[in-house]
This record gives structure tokens, C-alpha cells and sequence, in this order.
């Protein structure tokens, strides 16, 4: 057997006991009850950060392979965020989609009890991807019940750094601020394949906040190859947003291409998007005249074996502008070093 294998399974004893109890607890807590005992993250304030700060921004790749067949895994992505919120100054955690596989209200169960680990504690921003609407990946309409359950707009607002939700009664679309470094950053998770209306609230929120930087977290965006989603110039790609809106059963949708041409080539705020959706693992740094670079990064684990070993990705960014981009396990214990997934953005 695996080294993998082995880790897994004598992860998975020690921690069964463990996850039984924390079930008790969150039950008997009720979900909007918090722990006050549990140091909480400080997403920053303006004034607050000076240059010179290192600080951190987490992300979670499709989880949909680990929530139902084991979710200790999930649960421990949680823990280990939690525990080392403090140690790497962890501003926020951002879901890059498919959070579930089925949108069932178990898997959302599952979601809601691991984050309510981070609840008051560390702020987070979830995207949804196609897996977490109806149609076991199809999409088969923008019905967002199951998220707006376990996620409705009262528990997003209480995030640290909250800004704006484009829905009143749905918050799949939400902008978060924070600080660090002596930046201000503002985070959009968005739905999947977003419309036009939510590029225009996209643009208007960065319209209203002119000094702040900008990270878009959207479900599909990169394909395998690294190059953006581009339904008009590349009938070769797969997994194109606009092949779930054949019928316009979802009201339109903007490829990534089209995201690039409406809303991210012309407005320099726009720094980092982040994105699953296809399985690998890619970048792009494009350029824009007279403005900085835009780094895009593709990240999903959920084809490998345990829906992915639970691998996240830990984006620290240096006082000197460079970003240390590191792949890690919390069960296993392990970064990945090979080259697509441990590597440094310049400025």
C-alpha cells in the first residue's frame, strides 16, 4: 500500500473518536452559537496594517470528492486553519467551488459543521461552482437553496471585513475586505459563470473602494492548459461555463475570456483570480499595459485518490510584494514541491 494510503488510515483512527465528539458539540451548539474561548483572526483594519507585514490567504480547491465519503478530512482543513490562524496571520480563507458533489443536505451539513469551526474565529468567502446547484454538476437552474440554508446572508454579513452581497437574500455573490501590509484587499467570490449584472456590481463595489486591490475567486475560470475559458476562439476546451446554458436555462453566463474583456483587463485593482473546476493544477500571469500583472492560478485535487488527500493552498504574500504560493495537506502532513505547485509570484 501507499505511504498515502497508510497515512490516511491511521489519520482516520485517531481522529474518529475526535470528530464524534465534535458532532456532539456543534449539535448541541446550534448554528448560530460561537465559542468566544477560540482566539479570533483580525482581518485588519485601515491604518492598522503597516508595510512590512507577511500575511496569508488560504484556499480551498474543490472539496466536493471529501465532504460525503470523508468528511474528517474536511473537518481537519478546518482545524488546522483555525490552529494556525494566529502563526501565519491568516486574513481569510476563500472556496474556490464544488465545495459539495450533489448539493445534498448532507454534504451541506458536512460544510456548514467544518465551517462553523472558523465561524467568528476566521473569515471566509465561498464560490460556488457547478456541483453545488442542482443537477449533480449539470446545472440545472441558479437555485441556490441549498447554500442559502446553511449560508444565508445574516451568517456571511457576520464575517470580519464584510462589504456587499449583489442579492439581499442570497449571498453567492459577495465582496470581503481586509487588510495587510499596509493594503487594503478586497476579495468577490462569485457564482458560477457569472452574468452581467454581477460583473457591473463587481465593477461598482471596486469603483467605490479606488485604492484597494482586488482578488476574484469564480469556480471555472483556467482550463487544463492554463489558458482562460474562452467559448468563441476555442471549440477544443471542455468545461466551458456556456456549455451549462445551452438552453439559457441559467440566464447567461461570461467565460473567463469574457470576464478578462468586460470587467479585468481594464481595471488595474484586479490582482489574483483564483479558480478549481478542471482537474490540475496551472497558472497564467497576464500582462496589461500601464498596469500591474494579473496572476491566475487553477488549483483542484478531487480527481485523486480520497477525493484529493485534502490538499490546500497557502498563498503568503511577502512585504516585498512577492506572493509564496505552497500546497499542503493537514492529514498528511506534506507539501507538494514539484513545480505546479510550490512557486513564487513576483510583484
Amino acid at each position: 500500500m501507499s505511504s498515502e494510503h497508510d497515512a490516511f488510515m491511521t489519520w482516520r483512527l485517531r481522529r474518529s473518536i475526535g470528530l464524534r465528539l465534535l458532532l456532539g458539540v456543534l449539535s448541541a451548539a446550534g448554528c448560530g452559537e460561537f465559542h468566544p474561548h477560540f482566539p479570533r483572526a483580525d482581518a485588519g483594519r485601515d491604518g492598522e496594517t503597516p508595510p512590512g507585514e507577511r500575511f496569508t490567504l488560504v484556499a480551498l480547491p474543490d472539496t466536493q470528492g471529501i465532504v460525503l465519503p470523508y468528511p474528517e478530512m474536511f473537518y481537519a482543513q478546518a482545524y488546522w486553519i483555525r490552529d494556525k490562524a494566529a502563526a501565519l496571520n491568516i486574513k481569510y480563507v476563500v472556496h474556490e467551488g464544488d465545495i459539495t458533489n450533489d448539493a445534498t443536505e448532507e454534504e451541506w451539513r458536512t460544510v456548514d459543521h467544518g465551517f462553523r469551526l472558523l465561524d467568528e474565529r476566521v473569515p471566509y468567502a465561498l464560490a460556488l461552482g457547478n456541483h453545488d446547484y442542482p443537477g449533480g454538476g449539470g446545472v440545472e437552474s441558479r437555485d441556490t437553496s441549498g447554500f442559502d440554508a446553511r449560508f444565508p446572508p445574516s451568517r456571511v454579513a457576520n464575517q470580519l471585513g464584510f462589504v456587499a452581497m449583489l442579492d439581499p437574500d442570497s449571498a453567492v455573490n459577495a465582496a470581503y475586505k481586509f487588510w495587510g501590509n499596509g493594503q487594503t484587499w478586497l476579495i468577490f467570490a462569485l457564482e458560477f459563470g457569472p452574468r452581467d449584472n454581477v460583473l457591473s456590481w463587481v465593477a461598482e463595489v471596486l469603483a467605490a473602494n479606488p485604492a484597494a486591490h482586488a482578488i476574484l475567486v469564480t469556480h471555472a475560470y483556467l482550463f487544463v492548459d492554463g489558458t482562460r475559458f474562452d467559448a468563441a476562439n476555442r471549440t477544443d476546451q471542455y468545461s466551458n461555463p456556456h456549455d451549462y446554458d445551452i438552453d439559457g436555462r441559467l440566464g447567461g453566463v461570461n467565460d473567463a475570456e469574457e470576464m478578462w474583456q468586460k470587467l479585468i483587463a481594464g481595471r488595474p485593482q484586479i490582482r489574483f483570480v483564483l479558480c478549481g473546476h478542471m482537474h490540475a493544477q496551472a497558472r497564467l500571469t497576464s500582462e496589461r499595459p500601464g498596469a500591474p500583472p494579473v496572476h491566475q492560478l487553477l488549483a483542484d485535487y478531487q480527481h485523486e485518490a480520497y477525493g484529493g488527500y485534502g490538499y490546500l493552498r497557502l498563498l503568503t504574500f511577502e512585504p516585498d510584494g512577492r506572493v509564496v504560493v505552497q500546497t499542503y495537506s493537514p492529514f498528511l502532513d506534506r507539501y507538494r514541491t514539484d513545480q505546479d505547485n510550490d512557486f513564487i509570484l513576483g510583484p
